[in-house]
């Protein structure tokens, strides 16, 4: 009896344990930049800037309600995590007037200048989504384009919009998400060139 209960138990572990591996490999890997288009590879390997200023968002979306700050942090977040040393938001704004600005003043190696070509809210509050296209594109301190790529897709924040009391804060950790995938696809800085 004893011996009989011990293989049941046994077979019960196997099945479980096979149930769960089953599980696991059904699971498909992240691809990285899976919703961005590449849309100009350059000179950014070969230039390999450090110094990079990231420019102040365009909204040139219908609605025109984009997190423009809190994308404009996120993609600074993002380029240090690539190996770049974007210089401090405020350092930029308080020497650059838009109308006085050209590049290269601030002695930057490069710019990132990130364009939100739609903000579409129409199923936040129905399903927490907002359908997102945003360019990134790096430009050297003498304007030559040396990367650009753009992601579009529809991001699901309706997980982030139950944890966190308002709109903001949710389209901050969404704005957290378009950037690091929007550069995951941009080639990271070698700082051993």
């Amino acid at each position: 009896m004893k011996h009989v209960s011990r293989l049941a138990r046994l077979r019960l572990s196997l099945l479980g344990l096979g149930a769960l591996l089953l599980a696991s490999c059904q699971e498909l890997p992240k691809v990285p930049g899976k919703y961005v288009s590449t849309l100009y590879v350059g000179g950014l390997e070969s230039t390999q800037p450090a110094d990079v200023v990231v420019a102040p968002v365009a909204d040139e979306s219908l609605t025109q309600r984009a997190p423009k700050a809190a994308l404009r942090e996120a993609f600074q977040s993002g380029l240090v995590k690539r190996r770049y040393s974007p210089l401090a938001l405020d350092y930029v704004d308080r020497r650059v007037v838009e109308a006085a600005y050209a590049p290269g003043s601030l002695q930057e190696d490069a710019v990132l200048q990130v364009t939100v070509r739609q903000w579409d809210m129409s199923r936040w509050d129905s399903h927490g989504e907002v359908a997102v296209e945003v360019e990134a594109w790096m430009l050297g301190a003498d304007g030559v384009e040396l990367w650009g790529g753009k992601l579009t897709r529809k991001l699901d924040l309706s997980t982030e919009r139950q944890h966190f009391p308002t709109t903001r804060e949710a389209f901050e950790r969404g704005s957290v998400l378009i950037a690091e995938e929007l550069l995951e696809v941009m080639p990271a800085r070698n700082p051993r060139r």
